[in-house]
């Protein structure tokens, strides 16, 4: 059952590539606009799109590229929304009547400033509160553009490429080559290690 609806996936991502690219994209681009990013998981859905791509042989490098433009976009959208409506948007909904989402991100932005633009990419809620708190308090389009771009650089290959060896551990493990199974799994072990540790700090820093 399970192999039958990952063949399904699979075979529907190589038959329309450049579907799958652009769910990839909207995913990225979902994760980080405010109150979007909140309601629909972009983030799972990148790597579900990219891990089955890879499962079907398809390149890296345009998720890659796309999963860097999406997340850029994203966060610029919500900047732009936050200094398009600053001065109303505690009272717009959903920040009305749970005042703590804004909160939390004012909390953060004031103690970190312009690193807090790349360091909430890593914190759920955060990531897409940030950059609104940063456009509704005026922080500089240059600095934030420079924060927004360098961060998507870190996030898009730590998302991607954990992705891909999912995906390439799914398809060697259900053909029964164990050595490929080894190889990709201890791959992806190492970027969930590393993604672990990298989040425990950010974590830490964010208290």
């Amino acid at each position: 059952m399970i192999w039958s609806w990952v063949d399904s996936i699979v075979g529907l991502v190589a038959q329309y590539p450049s579907w799958a690219l652009a769910i990839a994209f909207a995913g990225a681009i979902i994760e980080a606009v405010a109150v979007l990013g909140i309601l629909i998981p972009g983030t799972p859905i990148l790597m579900a799109v990219t891990g089955a791509a890879a499962a079907s042989g398809q390149p890296m490098l345009p998720y890659l590229v796309v999963a860097i433009i999406g997340a850029t976009i994203g966060d610029f959208v919500s900047f732009w929304f936050g200094t398009r409506y600053a001065a109303t948007l505690r009272t717009m909904w959903p920040f009305a009547t749970r005042p703590e989402l804004l909160a939390r991100a004012d909390w953060f932005f004031d103690r970190y400033g312009t690193a807090s633009v790349a360091l909430c990419r890593f914190l759920p809620v955060l990531r897409s509160t940030v950059p609104l708190v940063a456009g509704m308090t005026g922080m500089p389009r240059r600095r934030f553009v420079i924060a927004n771009v360098a961060s998507a650089f870190v996030w898009a290959p730590a998302h991607v490429y954990p992705a891909q060896f999912a995906g390439l551990m799914l398809d060697a493990l259900r053909d029964g080559d164990w050595i490929a199974v080894a190889l990709w799994g201890s791959l992806l072990a190492c970027c969930c290690g590393g993604a672990w540790v990298a989040h425990r700090v950010v974590v830490v820093r964010a208290r």
